[in-house]
């Protein structure tokens, strides 16, 4: 029987085989799920935490999610590649629908740049949901996990509205912060200024950047994942 599926997204200057390996010892405890792990469309240098472990040729290219512009500002958007869509979201959309055959999309999970991309996806389905638009069938999104996060999510077509401002995202996330993180004002900011309260959970270990990798903080991780998917029937 196909598990249910998570899509993955790694960091800026990362690429999906090295976020797998980072994400290693939790897929482990977590058979139930099938974790599928999407690459970035622009290249980039190494992030960080990424050197010297992953100086080998097998990880590269490193990869982000965002373009700048010529003035050196970001594309929040995430377009800037040719496709017959420019919506950054709408090309992570059309990413998993590639995969073809499998369990239901029931979550995303992103670490550190990618928690842009989750929040992006979420905040676009939560918009089509209140416009009346359908929803694929299969790739409805039940949660989210963000990840030593920091930033707005990426936005798309749906997510715009004429202030420019951002709903808050009400679909239920959990949120992994380390104290000893460069990115952790950051991560707090992200949380606080873009997603309800009422529907979050936060975790914050004595971490810099990076997954768990102790066994007690993988198992704390493992148990607060499972809590937030608990209720797979909470989004129809």
């Amino acid at each position: 029987m196909a598990r249910p599926r998570i899509a993955c997204f790694h960091g800026g200057g990362s690429s999906s085989a090295i976020y797998s390996i980072q994400c290693d010892q939790v897929l482990n405890l977590l058979k139930e799920f099938e974790f599928v792990f999407f690459d970035a469309p622009f290249e980039r240098d190494a992030g960080p935490g990424v050197l010297p472990a992953f100086a080998d040729e097998i990880y590269r290219p490193y990869r982000t999610w965002f373009r700048n512009r010529e003035d050196g500002t970001e594309l929040n958007d995430g377009s800037g590649y040719a496709g017959p869509s420019d919506d950054g979201v709408e090309r992570v959309w059309e990413m998993m629908k590639a995969k073809g055959k499998g369990g239901d999309w029931v979550g995303a999970m992103g670490f550190s740049q990618g928690t842009r991309v989750v929040g992006g996806l979420l905040l676009d389905q939560q918009r089509r949901k209140e416009a009346g638009l359908p929803l694929p069938k299969g790739m409805i999104l039940k949660f989210g996990v963000l990840c030593m996060g920091g930033a707005a999510p990426m936005v798309s077509a749906m997510s715009r509205d004429g202030t420019g401002e951002l709903d808050l995202i009400s679909i239920p996330t959990f949120h992994l912060h380390g104290l000893k993180d460069h990115n952790l004002e950051n991560g707090r900011k992200q949380l606080a200024t873009y997603y309800d309260s009422k529907q979050t959970k936060l975790w914050e270990i004595d971490y810099h950047h990076a997954m768990p990798w102790f066994k007690e903080d993988v198992q704390g991780f493992v148990a607060r994942f499972t809590e937030i998917a608990k209720d797979l029937k909470a989004i129809q």
